[in-house]
């Protein structure tokens, strides 16, 4: 492990760097954007700098609209043409929908920031698939938005080539690189699927499990951007860790004791919501075509976790891949997708 991916070069980042925040004179007047998880916490911190930097549409996708009042209010009360939409990654149909919508809908989209996700610290199943709830969600519903849009996304690149390219940016975290990942010894021990593994509830471990959700998502991201993409000129694509940030609602279903300890920990180690939020503006509006396919921290290039540099991690990256392919290919036709990404 680099010392960029150690927890030593996370405390360093934490305490002594500060994201910067976007370059006076940016000015995204006439663009429209789409950000998810995005009626509180970081999405929400996002969204208002957005804002402030002249956003004119702005698509708040939320998963639970009754939730997305306060939102509607006081981002969208000055903005006639944007609007809250609703999408829960853990429901399959949800996804597709919102991609259908956006597609009906006729936006040019320039950036898509991919924010929403979940720390559970209790087993949870997702009902309609049985996957355990922190997996569906930040792995295998964020891959199936990632590809669903970076298909929609590239057609629009590709009729518009005097427009920018769109980015897509999904917030990753750099706690991938910490990950146990136990299970993936245990699927080629057993050698059954890493799914099932996963969905096992005694293999739940609720220290290393977001950890895990995070890396998974990582390799598939890797696999996507090095062997399966083939439209150059398409939308760039790229990910994005905030760091850890106190008032972020990733920790929500944390209780009692441990609630009081993390909430204390991200206090004294965390940077302010507006803060991380600096790198997600960076990553979705301001970083370059150069970030295309790259990992982005501190609004800057960063390395990403060393899982897949070994010959096992790219087993691995390979396994993952092939089961994302599959589990997504159960709704939609991922062979027509994969020949448009």
């Amino acid at each position: 492990m680099s010392f960029y991916n150690s927890y030593p070069g996370f405390l360093y980042r934490q305490f002594l760097v500060c994201p910067p925040k976007a370059p006076s004179g940016t000015s995204l007047q006439g663009k429209a954007g789409i950000v998810t998880g995005s009626n509180t916490g970081l999405g929400y911190q996002a969204s208002t700098q957005l804002l402030r930097l002249g956003l004119t549409h702005l698509i708040l996708a939320i998963r639970n609209l009754s939730k997305g009042e306060i939102a509607r209010t006081s981002l969208l009360a000055s903005l006639p043409n944007s609007r809250i939409w609703e999408l829960d990654l853990a429901d399959y149909d949800s996804i597709t929908s919102f991609v259908n919508r956006l597609q009906k809908s006729g936006i040019y989209v320039d950036f898509a920031l991919l924010n929403a996700g979940v720390a559970n610290f209790d087993y949870t199943q997702t009902p309609s698939t049985s996957h355990e709830s922190s997996i569906q969600i930040n792995w295998l519903g964020t891959a199936l938005l990632t590809i669903l849009l970076l298909s929609d996304l590239n057609k629009q690149a590709v009729a518009n080539p005097t427009r920018p390219r769109p980015v897509i940016s999904i917030v990753g975290s750099e706690t991938a690189a910490w990950a146990k990942f136990k299970e993936a010894q245990i699927s080629t021990a057993k050698g059954i699927p890493l799914i099932e593994v996963l969905d096992d509830k005694t293999n739940f471990d609720m220290g290393d499990r977001y950890y895990t959700s995070k890396l998974l998502y990582q390799l598939f991201f890797l696999q996507l951007v090095r062997s399966h993409r083939s439209v150059s000129q398409g939308a760039i694509l790229n990910l994005v860790n905030p760091g850890l940030c106190y008032g972020s609602e990733l920790h929500r279903t944390a209780e009692g004791a441990f609630d009081g300890v993390l909430s204390g920990m991200k206090r004294v180690v965390g940077h302010s919501l507006s803060m991380g939020a600096r790198t997600l503006v960076h990553a979705a509006v301001l970083a370059s075509e150069s970030s295309d396919g790259r990992y982005l921290s501190d609004c800057k290039m960063a390395p990403f976790a060393g899982y897949g540099d070994s010959d096992d991690g790219q087993k691995v990256q390979t396994q993952v891949w092939k089961e994302t392919t599959a589990e997504l290919g159960r709704v939609v036709d991922m062979d027509k997708l994969l020949l448009d990404i």
